[in-house]
């Protein structure tokens, strides 16, 4: 795919260099450098390092980008959206990729490149306070900020002609990360965000809500220069850029690269956000060590063990349930006996689990193969090998696939009906169960990786920041205009 991906827009790329070879421009700068170099800023949308290199959605976009080109890529990391667009204005970058709406004003200023997605604008507040539904319930004498030179200032002033009695704040120091901890913490009522910004933080600032959206939609843009020639409407190195994100959309990159970084965000309602990040900071540092160990000697996936426990336990090492089961990674007697293991003790515990999850997945037929095999086993774990075999015979029977876990998910649930498993070798089993179970250590595992790739010390970082700011300065009122 990555092959396909670079060799599809080479004539594209032939033709644009050939087209403007006989003027200096910067996409040739760019070519001839050898170096893409890009003004980004560190945020959890954007960019940022952690323990197994560089991340972030627009990061990957742009490197994507860069190799598109056949280019070296060059990050500059810069504070804020007014720092990258000085940083393209005097030349020092070549573009710049940082979570930037378009605006009036930067569309007046820079070459845009088309969208790489839409996002909505939402108000957000504290759960537990006021909600209001409307601009109208935005009343004098709270506090409602937003970043200046921003998609949402410029919303909000387009709102204070219908709505004269609003007034806001905004903010050259502060970055949405600042004005979302600012509402969890009280020091900010409201807070006008992106979707984009707010599902990719949600997990941070799980106090933080929507109150409305305002049903307008912003597009996020990479800037150029504006070439010197005024006969050239467009930025070359913009047309470039348009034409890679034209082909990542038709290829299913950019869905695909937004998918690693926000597709957690459809699971954080049913997980519960305050509780799932309480237990992942404070109960699976503790073991986390004893997962990576367990996983490798067992050649599995350590967040995969992870998500299995907290679906059995919650990462409780003494946790029970009504029918026997004991421990982080829930074993029976029957089975921490046959393991050799004591089922009480964290290591042991998970050390066994693995091991019997590996078995179970060793057993599946060979025609079981890839997600679905690890599906089955996971199902296994939960219900026995016993019954779901009976469930893949059943699926069979009725013209499915006993080798997809799609269909086998399907025909479970009949193993609680007697029409059903009177006619199968281990009888009734509560189908349901095995179903949910895998559903949702899919919801944790996704969420966990996600984490996995956050900044590690993203938190500590904001804390340090917000110690530094001074609300009194770091704000610009705009009155009402009534």
């Amino acid at each position: 795919m990555k092959l396909k991906f670079l060799l599809l827009p080479l004539l594209l790329l032939i033709l644009l260099v050939t087209a403007g070879c006989k003027q200096s421009d910067s996409l040739n700068g760019v070519l001839e450098a050898g170096t893409l170099t890009v003004a980004m800023r560190n945020t959890p949308a954007v960019f940022y390092e952690h323990r197994e290199g560089y991340a972030g959605f627009e990061y990957e976009l742009v490197r994507s980008f860069a190799e598109h080109l056949g280019v070296e890529l060059n990050v500059v990391n810069l504070a804020n959206a007014l720092e990258m667009e000085q940083a393209v204005l005097d030349g020092s970058v070549d573009m710049a990729a940082g979570s930037l709406g378009l605006t009036l004003d930067r569309s007046r200023r820079f070459s845009a490149s088309i969208p790489l997605l839409h996002s909505s604008q939402m108000v957000v507040y504290r759960t537990g306070h006021f909600r209001p539904k409307s601009w109208d319930d935005l009343v004098q004498g709270t506090s409602l900020a937003v970043l200046a030179g921003s998609r949402q200032a410029e919303l909000l002033q387009s709102h204070q002609v219908r709505h004269p009695h609003l007034s806001w704040m905004e903010t050259t120091d502060l970055e949405v990360t600042d004005l979302l901890k600012m509402v969890q913490d009280g020091d900010l009522d409201y807070a006008v965000v992106s979707t984009q910004d707010f599902n990719i933080n949600r997990f941070f600032f799980p106090r933080v809500a929507v109150a409305f959206d305002t049903e307008v939609s912003s597009a996020l843009v990479w800037l150029f220069s504006k070439e010197k020639d005024a006969k050239q409407k467009y930025s070359k190195l913009e047309r470039a850029a348009t034409q890679y994100i034209n082909l990542a959309q038709d290829l299913g990159t950019i869905n695909e690269i937004r998918a690693r970084y926000y597709r957690h965000e459809q699971y954080l309602e049913y997980v519960g956000a305050p509780l799932f990040l309480r237990h992942v900071r404070s109960r699976l540092p503790q073991y986390e060590a004893h997962f990576r160990v367990a996983a490798k000697e067992q050649d599995l996936d350590w967040l995969l063990l992870a998500a299995v426990s907290f679906q059995e336990s919650h990462w409780r090492r003494n946790a029970v349930s009504p029918t026997g089961v004991r421990g982080l990674m829930m074993l029976t007697q029957r089975t921490a006996n046959e393991l050799n293991v004591d089922r009480l003790d964290p290591f042991e515990s998970i050390e066994g689990g693995s091991r019997y999850l590996k078995q179970l997945y060793k057993r599946m037929p060979d025609g079981v193969q890839g997600k679905d095999r690890l599906y089955m086993a996971l199902a296994s774990y939960n219900v026995g090998f016993g019954h779901l075999e009976d469930a893949r015979k059943i699926t069979q029977g009725q013209g499915f696939n006993p080798n997809s876990w799609e269909d086998v998910a399907k025909h479970l649930p009949l193993l609680t009906q007697r029409k059903w498993y009177r006619n199968t070798r281990y009888g009734y089993a509560r189908g349901n169960e095995p179903v949910a179970y895998v559903h949702n250590i899919r919801r944790y595992l996704e969420i966990l990786e996600w984490h996995e790739r956050s900044q590690d010390d993203f938190l500590e970082q904001l804390e340090e920041r917000a110690a530094k700011v001074k609300f009194e300065t770091a704000f610009r009122k705009v009155p009402p205009t009534i």
